[in-house]
């Protein structure tokens, strides 16, 4: 019995080794062929033709240019044409390479190049070579849209991927990039706008840190092309155009005419020294602080209502993260009829018009930004409830609430930055809402075309709109009769003939002009304070400092 079972073990024993054996051959054939194929492939290459420059290859195609914002279910299984950044590649293999094609913004998906048996369309060459195309460089690709085993989390496209049967480099990035992606879409570190090398940590600006460094505001600033690549970027950008457009449409609705303010003018317009002054022909001008002096000659050119869009220069000397030389200024004039307070509602009603606008017109982008740099959400106040103080019931909730350095605070002097930073945690604490007027500012804190009020010429018709506790508004009522107007400037201080403000007196002179009032409001600051961003230099295209003049 022992023996028979010997038997039979052995012959299962034997069996087993024959199986392996050929298992083992049958490996080796394949391996052998694999290795044939790719010295084959590495001599022929057949897809040679399917990938590499531009310039050299044959790229012309009749496929279909598809955005990534309108690939859909109908698009599977079809070839379409993309032209994108290469956000990010990993080799699997190497047969197989996976690269994140970036179209604009935040619209990226996952491309997947596979290396066929045959060599065509894809080849080992053409995998590696794809594998190797530097960061950030700009391509032309061609493939067929798929849907992945499982959506890919790392793309905004996730639904979809494209299976990549050519692409080209349009422009290749350099060996070594100044400012990553990763690094450009993540909160900036240091807020100094030159980077400073005495911390043995920071390299090129660069703050090594947990994932992706964090790069400085100078980095940023000094990388103006992968600053303005990063999805968060954009994303301010796109609701900085936003709010002009819905300033611009608000006023449209209710008559209100556009113009274009010159930006060089003959004298210092109001009679201040925070003026650039620039040699002109045989003469010098001025780059203009304010387009007051216009939107004002407008109102006596017969215009009722007028706004304006553009930049505004102010020659300070203020290095902080909410001052600029150069900023974009939104500007609005309009006829009194009965009561100077016609136009704060109309600036009131234009800033909540923009704040409720950008909740549904830039939810996407809104909540983007907030991603990189958290935020409570803007509060603003109930209709009907909006909250408008006096300047003086300002400063009486500062000494009666606030901490204990503003218990004394003045109702004639004009509030420091702390102090309206101040009053707006109380109002926030007390009414619920980041947005507020204060109104009857002290004469002594307006200039001198603002009208004194009737009733008290210690204050003015003038008023200051405030984000979460910063002022983003100035305005009120002007001075339109000219006696009134020429006395109100010697009390100020200045002469009423000397350049400049001459010519803009003449102009009451020269015609009647109605009681009229406006406002200006800083756009950049608009932004900055809606999503509180550590500096408004994280809101302008191109910064202007005292200390940054390029690019």
């Amino acid at each position: 019995m022992e023996e028979t079972t010997s038997k039979k073990g052995a012959k299962k024993a034997e069996a087993k080794a024959k199986k392996e054996a050929e298992k083992a051959r049958k490996a080796a054939e394949r391996e052998a062929a694999a290795a044939s194929s790719s010295t084959g492939a590495a001599a022929e290459d057949l897809a040679k033709d399917n990938y590499g420059d531009i310039k050299t290859a044959n790229q012309s195609s009749t496929v279909e240019y598809v955005p990534l914002r309108e690939l859909g279910e109908k698009h599977i299984g079809q070839t379409i044409e993309l032209r994108a950044w290469i956000q990010n590649s990993r080799m699997q293999g190497a047969k197989m390479a996976f690269v994140e094609l970036r179209e604009e913004g935040s619209w990226a998906i996952q491309g997947v190049v596979a290396a066929s048996a045959e060599g065509t369309p894809v080849s080992r060459q053409m995998v590696k070579w794809i594998g190797g195309v530097k960061l950030e460089s700009f391509v032309q690709v061609e493939a067929t849209v798929q849907k992945p085993l499982e959506p890919v989390k790392s793309c905004k496209v996730s639904d979809y991927e494209l299976h990549i049967t050519k692409l080209y480099l349009v422009a290749p990035a350099p060996e070594m990039l100044n400012l990553g992606l990763a690094t450009a879409n993540r909160v900036v570190g240091s807020l100094a706008e030159q980077d400073e090398t005495a911390d043995p940590n920071v390299e090129a600006g660069l703050n090594i840190s947990e994932g992706a460094p964090v790069a400085s505001l100078a980095t940023h600033l000094n990388n103006p092309a992968m600053h303005k690549r990063a999805a968060v970027s954009q994303a301010i950008a796109d609701i900085r155009i936003s709010v002009e457009d819905l300033f611009g449409e608000y006023l449209r609705e209710r008559r209100f005419k556009k113009f274009h303010p010159p930006c060089l003018i003959g004298a210092a317009s109001e009679g201040g020294s925070n003026v650039f002054k620039l040699p002109y022909f045989d003469s010098e001008a001025y780059l203009a602080q304010s387009p007051q002096f216009y939107k004002q000659f407008e109102i006596a050119g017969g215009r009722k209502r007028v706004y304006c869009v553009g930049p505004v220069f102010r020659a300070e000397n203020s290095n902080t993260p909410r001052h600029m030389t150069e900023f974009i200024g939104l500007d609005l004039e309009m006829e009194i009829q009965k009561h100077y307070h016609e136009v704060l509602h109309m600036l009131e009603g234009v800033l909540l018009y923009i704040f409720r606008g950008l909740t549904v017109r830039c939810r996407e982008e809104i909540d983007l930004v907030r991603s990189v740099y958290p935020s409570e959400e803007f509060l603003l106040p109930e209709p009907g409830k909006e909250i408008r103080l006096t300047f003086a019931e300002g400063q009486a909730l500062l000494r009666s609430e606030g901490p204990p350095e503003y218990a004394e605070v003045k109702d004639d002097e004009d509030m420091s930055t702390p102090q309206e930073k101040a009053l707006g945690a109380l109002i926030k604490k007390k009414y619920n809402t980041d947005f507020y007027v204060l109104d009857k500012f002290p004469v002594d804190a307006r200039p001198f075309y603002a009208m004194p009020d009737p009733e008290n010429p210690k204050l003015t018709n003038a008023y200051d709109f405030f984000m979460r506790g910063q002022e983003i508004l100035s305005g009120g009522q002007r001075l339109h009769l000219p006696a009134e107007l020429e006395a109100h400037i010697r009390f100020k201080g200045l002469d009423p003939q000397q350049p400049g403000i001459k010519e803009y007196v003449d102009v009451f002179k020269s015609v009647g002009v109605p009681p009229h009032g406006g406002g200006g409001i800083g756009l950049d600051r608009v932004v900055a304070f809606y999503l509180n961003l550590p500096t408004v230099h994280l809101v302008s295209d191109y910064v202007r400092t005292p200390k940054r003049l390029s690019p």
